[in-house]
């Protein structure tokens, strides 16, 4: 009975030593790929920073464009001395692609690391432009950026992941353009130009 009670004892320890030899195996790997899963997270939280980068550049440059004022750093009192630039619709306005460039650079050097050190995103801005269609405009935004994903060299894999985000909407001010077709209207019929484009029409189409 002594000898039975023995062999039981050290079933029961060598069972104890199986545990502790699959914990060793599976402990290590589960923490892994915890922390793989946090370093992963902070590339999706920096890529979304730079997705919010494109969005909001694009929005600054659609409003300073619409409606030039909102650059403006006091309310002016003389009037004569506000650059509105009631044409840009016409001739376009490359100071308001400017501005919204260096906002977008500003946003991007304040991105910072995220939870990690080294996961800054490096980016460019590829475009950041005004497309103006006469009719109506938009504020089209594209950047390329690289984020390091760094458990990636554990596996001897780049590091570097690339991406881009593209972003354009609406940037018309219609009661500007409809002022601005006003002025061609008057203008045209002031200088007699109406006529001759009805003439001109009129020859060309053969009526």
């Amino acid at each position: 009975m002594k000898n039975y009670m023995i062999k039981r004892k050290d079933i029961h320890c060598e069972r104890g030593a199986v545990e502790v030899v699959e914990a060793a195996f599976v402990f290590p790997i589960v923490m892994f790929v915890v922390v793989l899963l946090i370093f992963l997270g902070n590339f999706f939280y920096q890529q979304a920073k730079m997705d919010a980068i494109a969005v909001r550049g694009a929005e600054y440059l659609a409003a300073i464009y619409t409606n030039p004022l909102l650059v403006e750093e006091h309310i002016p009192t003389d009037s004569t001395s506000v650059d509105v630039k009631p044409y840009r619709y016409l001739f376009g306005d490359q100071g308001a692609e400017e501005k919204a460039k260096k906002y977008m650079e500003d946003l991007m050097k304040a991105a910072g690391t995220g939870l990690f050190s080294g996961m800054e995103p490096k980016g460019t801005i590829k475009t950041c432009k005004i497309n103006n269609y006469v009719v109506y405009q938009t504020a089209a935004v594209e950047i390329e950026y690289s984020i390091e994903l760094l458990p990636m060299r554990l596996f001897d894999l780049p590091p570097l992941i690339k991406s881009s985000n593209a972003t354009v909407m609406a940037a018309t001010d219609s009661a500007e353009f409809i002022r601005n077709i006003d002025m061609i209207m008057d203008y045209s019929e002031k200088y007699g130009l109406t006529d001759k484009i009805e003439e001109f029409v009129g020859a060309f189409t053969g009526q």
